[in-house]
């Protein structure tokens, strides 16, 4: 191992956030992911990592990840916890297990003692808010109080979504189990339970999860600075924004800084144009299928080749989701790519979706990128990878930042 080299990667999933650390040089050392599918493609592209398999919460698994540093010191931790519960869709819970696995990461920090880390997550870490530290007396009472509401609302939510779909039947003269008086009710209590919610002074015993991330750290003998960045203005063909936390162990004395953009919109200012769909995957259209490239096409129904050609660039195929089966844009860059449980983008020309090749081409996965699994299994990987593009950028100003 290389001095001042060493990284451990943490919710590693196929590699997109070491994959530009390895390109500038780094010797991932160690690797850690749940699921051993997706951890498949890691081994296939990181040859000569250690890869510590199964659930980060387990102390079996911490002490396997720490027994890899028995001889040698980790310099930089890399990694995102998932980000489930901070996600903009959906009801966030803010005390989902799955939003609290930031902890586990922190607890790494602490006992392995890197000079630098760095955490990436979605943009939605800065509005929702956790529980402060350490509450006690009426501070805590007051939060058990709030979440027993929000307990209450979620499940009458629920249940107005029933009533919701039961009323839909009726209308349409199919069999139904709607019934008037309980949608009344239902709303009438819903209404209730908001205006309590509301009454809360949330202030007193929460606040935002990036900011108590930057206080622990802080806690633990490390400064740490976030930033959200956009993957396009880092060469990578997607508008794909995330909030970067750079950490740095205070007896390192090292600064704090951001890549600088490579990538403008509209190439102002001495830089390069974003880089546009076309521009990344209009070579791949017409080649034929290539399994072993993950150039996997997908064998739709005629009646949803029908759907397609009737969908415009720039629309969804099914009004209801707006991001499942949209028409990309083929002149600027696309928008977050998600796996939607398949549900993944249109060809701005090809009455198809797109090729997990093609979705990794706009993630910025070099064509050498061997993705292992099923082809459902591959946009799982994509979806929840950060773009190569981007941990090149980071990786490229870390070497800097760690060579003064």
């Amino acid at each position: 191992m290389l001095n001042n080299n060493n990284v451990l990667e943490l919710f590693g999933g196929c590699g997109g956030l070491g994959w530009g650390f390895k390109k500038e040089g780094f010797t991932i050392a160690a690797y850690n992911e749940l699921d051993p599918k997706i951890a498949a493609t890691y081994r296939e592209n990181f040859k000569g990592t250690e890869c510590v398999i199964g659930d980060i919460t387990n102390p079996e698994i911490k002490q396997q990840i720490y027994s890899c540093f028995t001889y040698a010191p980790c310099d930089i931790i890399l990694g995102g916890p998932p980000c489930v519960a901070y996600s903009m869709s959906g009801h966030r819970n803010s005390r989902d297990p799955r939003g609290q696995l930031f902890r586990d990461y922190i607890e790494m920090v602490e006992k392995l003692q890197p000079k630098l880390f760095i955490m990436e997550n979605v943009p939605g870490i800065r509005t929702i808010m956790h529980d402060k530290e350490d509450l006690t007396g009426a501070a805590k009472k007051e939060a058990d109080s709030f979440y027993k509401l929000e307990s209450i609302k979620m499940k009458l939510v629920a249940a107005k979504k029933r009533l919701s779909t039961e009323k839909g039947k009726m209308e349409i003269g199919e069999p139904h189990e709607y019934n008037e008086e309980s949608d009344n009710q239902l709303r009438k209590t819903l209404s209730q339970i908001n205006k309590k919610i509301k009454a809360f002074n949330l202030s007193s015993f929460r606040i935002s999860v990036d900011q108590k991330i930057i206080n622990t750290f802080k806690t633990k003998g490390y400064r740490v600075k976030s930033r959200l960045l956009n993957s396009a203005d880092y060469g990578v063909p997607q508008r794909r924004k995330r909030i970067i936390f750079i950490g740095v162990r205070e007896d390192t004395k090292l600064n704090i800084t951001f890549p600088i953009a490579t990538h403008h919109k509209d190439g102002e200012n001495g830089l390069k144009k974003w880089i546009t769909v076309r521009e990344a995957i209009d070579d791949l259209k017409d080649l034929p299928e290539d399994k072993a490239f993950a150039h996997i096409l997908s064998k739709h129904q005629p009646s949803f080749v029908e759907k397609i050609k009737n969908t415009p660039i720039g629309k969804g195929v099914y009004k209801k989701y707006s991001e499942a089966f949209f028409r990309c844009r083929p002149d600027e860059p696309s928008g977050t790519v998600k796996e939607n449980h398949g549900g993944v983008f249109v060809h701005y020309e090809k009455n198809r979706v797109m090729t997990p090749r093609e979705l990794a081409r706009l993630q910025s996965f070099p064509d050498n990128f061997i993705f292992k699994g099923t082809k459902s299994c591959m946009l799982v990987q994509l979806g929840n990878a950060v773009p190569c593009g981007l941990s090149h950028a980071l990786a490229r100003n870390v070497k800097i930042l760690m060579s003064r």
